[in-house]
């Protein structure tokens, strides 16, 4: 036996002097020893990964439509401010500014709905209904409805303005339609934000 070379679990190395701890072979102490340690660390990494699995999975569960909803609001929300990144507000003249590598402007800007989600909930994830919008127009103005209507027609035309406007038909959006528009959107943001880097 003492003539016969193995292998060393940690280094690999054919040997012939090697200490043997259960089945594995090692070059020296050292090597044993770190690869209990790497092995146990492995262990609770696996067993870490699989406890965050899990309770991602209990959390999915406990989800209800109205986070799903939010979840799909806030992509397409994210979508629409990089899209129109380098555009004005669609109520006012305020513009983005770039400081320290970010765009701000009026106190910065959200994507603000032409109707409501309240008043027109259907039209929530409408992109014609969804532009760039300060701070100031969107919640301390109440959206500043009139000036927003007059850049809009600019922007998509009188007649998608006016189907907006008469588009008064209720949807229901089911759980998968949201994941589905919560994916689509973050993968669009993502796009964009490469594309504008």
């Amino acid at each position: 036996m003492a003539n016969s070379k193995r292998k060393c679990a940690y280094c690999k190395k054919r040997v012939s002097n090697y200490i043997v701890f259960g089945v594995q072979a090692f070059c020296d102490i050292e090597h044993a020893t770190k690869y209990a340690y790497e092995k146990k660390d492995k262990g609770k990494a696996r067993i870490e990964k699989e406890q965050r699995k899990k309770d991602r999975i209990r959390k999915e569960a406990l989800k209800t439509a109205g986070d799903y909803t939010k979840e799909a609001q806030a992509s397409i929300n994210k979508y629409v401010r990089i899209r129109d990144k380098f555009k004005s507000c669609i109520s006012c003249p305020s513009e983005s500014v770039e400081v320290d590598g970010g765009y701000i402007g009026a106190g910065g800007w959200d994507a603000g709905h032409y109707r409501s989600r309240g008043s027109a909930s259907h039209l929530r994830f409408n992109l014609n209904n969804i532009h760039k919008q300060c701070v100031k127009c969107n919640r301390f103005n109440s959206g500043n409805a009139v000036d927003y209507r007059i850049k809009l027609i600019d922007r998509i035309g009188l007649d998608k303005v006016n189907q907006l406007e008469s588009d008064n038909e209720p949807r229901k959006f089911t759980i998968d339609y949201l994941k589905r528009i919560k994916k689509i959107f973050n993968k669009k943001a993502r796009l964009y934000e490469k594309k504008f880097r």
